[in-house]
């Protein structure tokens, strides 16, 4: 329960930073993707404002997609499938995650994070209920994660946070999987992000980024033709809650299915273990 815990809270803050992440790479498809009569990318973005509008503009239109994530975190290798809806106020995500402890699934929606562990705390009831309004403590450890989750599943909100601390770096137009998309580098400067961060688990992890050195950290983002996500590569620093100490995640996301309904629900009642004292 432990290592998984910790395995699945790296995870889930992957997520946060890199829900701006598309489609493009997954089993060699993409996102629907009409495009341009030129067969290029859309028009790049000069600015990382500009390419937070455009991407906001798109997706409060098509704010749904099925995503495949993969991310190595306090020295475990994790992946996850699933569907996300996205929206500040309306963010839910559906997802099942492989990690060395075993299978999982995860569940937001509501505010609400629902674990589905590899062991059943409970005979019949393989689920977790984290609520951010529990005194439980486990729930207080990952209640910033699921409110990170939920207010970071609008990829504009995402490359706003990284606007204030972030440059485009470098530009280019090239084929993913076999469609045509424009490649942004992103270079994130670690003490601007920090004095900018609001949550204090992250920003305690900025802060000891910077403590081990660490001046900035990469982020690429390739957007396709009708400017939505297509992928979205970073290697972040993140605290590990087993050790109190910044490691860093190495994650890439890769959407597809854009604008396709999704069906996200909560697990049932009678499914749902009673949550550990800690």
């Amino acid at each position: 329960m432990r290592k998984a815990g910790i395995a699945l809270s790296a995870f889930a803050l992957a997520l946060t930073l890199g829900a701006c992440g598309g489609n493009g790479g997954s089993e060699g498809s993409a996102s629907n993707s009409g495009g341009d009569s030129n067969g290029g990318g859309s028009v790049a973005a000069a600015s990382l404002a500009d390419l937070a509008k455009s991407i906001g503009e798109q997706t409060s239109k098509t704010d749904t997609a099925h995503m495949k994530i993969t991310a190595g975190a306090g020295g475990q290798q994790l992946s996850g499938e699933g569907d996300m809806k996205m929206g500040a106020d309306t963010a839910a995500m559906s997802m099942d995650v492989t990690t060395p402890e075993g299978s999982m699934s995860m569940v937001l929606l509501d505010d609400v994070f629902y674990l589905k562990l590899p062991q059943e705390l409970e005979p019949g009831k393989p689920w977790l209920k984290i609520d951010t309004n529990d005194d439980n403590p486990i729930s207080k450890a990952l209640g910033g994660i699921t409110e990170q989750v939920s207010k970071n599943a609008d990829p504009r909100a995402t490359l706003e946070q990284f606007e204030k601390a972030g440059e485009i770096t470098d530009t280019k137009e090239e084929e993913l999987n076999g469609k045509p998309t424009t490649h942004y580098t992103i270079a994130v400067d670690v003490k601007k992000m920090a004095a900018n961060q609001e949550d204090p688990a992250l920003k305690a992890a900025m802060d000891q980024a910077i403590k081990s050195g660490m001046t900035d950290f990469p982020v690429e983002v390739w957007i396709d033709e009708n400017d939505l996500p297509a992928r979205v590569t970073m290697d972040t620093p993140t605290p590990n809650p087993a050790t109190g100490k910044t490691e860093p995640v190495k994650m890439q996301v890769d959407y597809t299915d854009w604008g396709k309904p999704v069906d996200i629900t909560a697990p049932p009642a009678g499914e749902i273990a009673k949550m550990p004292i800690g």
